[in-house]
C-alpha cells in the first residue's frame, strides 16, 4: 500500500506578508501627504518625572525631498526619527509613512511595513560583526527569502555604488569607520525603499568620508529617494532642500532652501530647478 505524503505548506515570505498587509489597507489618495506627522507627542518616564522628548510636532514631507533636522543634543531629533521609522510608539499623535497611517500597526506588522519602505542609517553603523561587508548588505534581502544569487548580485552592486567593491569580503573590524558607514548605507538600500532615515550618520567620521556620504545622499535623492537626516554636519546640511531646527522637542524653524529636483525612471529631470539660498538660511548655515 502506497503511503500518501502530505503536501508541505510553504511558509509565507516577508514579501508575501507585506503584499497581504497592503491588500488590507485602503489604497491611499494619491494627493495625500507622502509623510505626515500630526500633533506628535513622546513622553519618557524617568523615575517620578515625565520628560517630553517630542512636543506636539506637526510636519509634512513631500516625496523626493531631502530634509536636514538640526539642533542641540537633547533637542528631540533622534526620538523624532525613531518615531517616524516606527522603532518606537508615540504617546499621542499620528504618523503617515508612504501615505499610510502606521499608528494602528502592531510591532510585527510595522516591522514588515518598515523593511520595504524605510532604509535606516545609524550613527554607530549597527553592522553584524560576524558577517562580511557583502553578507551584511545581503542580510535584509535574505530576511525576505530572496534567492541567494539575487541577494549576492544586488549586494555587490550596492557596494560598488558606495565605492567598496574591493572590501566586500572584509569583516566590520577590518574596515575603517567611514567604510563601515558606507556598508550600512548600502544595507539600507538593499530592498530599494523609497525613504532613507539617517541619525547623525557622519558623527564618527573624518571630513573626507563625511563629504563622500553627503554626496551619496545627494545622489540618492536625485534618483528619487526621500531623505531625512538628523545631523550637525554642514557637509550633509548643504545638500538639503529644507532645514528644520528643533529645540526642547519642538520644531522652532522650518526653512525651504531649494526646490526639489530629481531624475525619473527615464533619466529625465523632474521638479523645479534649484534656487539660491535665502539670506536667512545662510545665517543658519553659518551658525552651525
Amino acid at each position: 500500500m502506497q503511503r500518501k505524503h502530505k503536501e508541505k505548506k510553504m511558509k509565507p515570505t516577508r514579501k508575501d506578508e507585506y503584499d497581504y498587509l497592503m491588500e488590507q489597507i485602503p489604497f491611499p489618495i494619491p494627493t495625500s501627504p507622502f509623510i505626515k506627522i500630526s500633533e506628535l507627542v513622546k513622553d519618557f518616564e524617568i523615575g517620578e518625572y515625565i520628560v517630553r522628548a517630542v512636543d506636539n510636532v506637526e510636519l509634512l514631507i513631500r516625496e523626493h525631498e531631502y530634509i536636514a533636522i538640526i539642533g542641540e543634543s537633547g533637542a528631540g531629533k533622534t526620538t523624532l526619527l525613531h518615531l517616524l521609522a516606527g522603532l518606537d510608539k508615540p504617546t499621542a499623535g499620528a504618523i503617515y509613512l508612504s501615505h499610510i497611517n502606521i499608528i494602528p500597526m502592531d510591532y510585527e506588522t510595522l516591522a514588515t511595513y518598515r523593511i520595504f519602505n524605510v532604509g535606516l542609517v545609524f550613527q554607530n553603523y549597527n553592522l553584524i560583526s560576524s558577517l562580511t561587508a557583502v553578507e551584511n548588505v545581503m542580510f535584509p534581502m535574505q530576511l525576505c527569502q530572496i534567492p541567494l544569487n539575487e541577494c549576492e548580485s544586488k549586494a555587490n552592486e550596492l557596494l560598488e555604488q558606495v565605492g567598496l567593491t574591493a572590501r566586500a569580503e572584509h569583516l566590520p573590524f577590518q574596515l575603517s569607520a567611514g567604510e563601515q558607514q558606507r556598508v550600512a548605507i548600502a544595507r539600507a538600500l538593499a530592498l530599494d525603499p523609497p525613504i532613507i532615515l539617517a541619525d547623525e550618520p557622519t558623527a564618527n567620521l573624518d571630513k573626507k568620508n563625511a563629504e563622500f556620504i553627503g554626496e551619496l545622499f545627494e545622489r540618492f535623492q536625485s534618483e528619487g529617494k526621500t531623505i531625512v537626516v538628523a545631523t550637525h554636519d554642514e557637509k550633509l546640511i548643504k545638500h538639503a532642500h529644507r532645514i528644520l531646527v528643533m529645540a526642547e522637542g519642538k520644531i522652532i524653524s522650518d526653512k525651504q532652501v531649494t526646490e526639489i529636483s530629481f531624475r525619473d525612471n527615464d533619466g529625465e529631470t523632474d521638479g523645479i530647478d534649484e534656487v539660491s539660498k535665502s539670506e536667512e538660511v545662510k545665517k543658519i548655515d553659518e551658525a552651525l
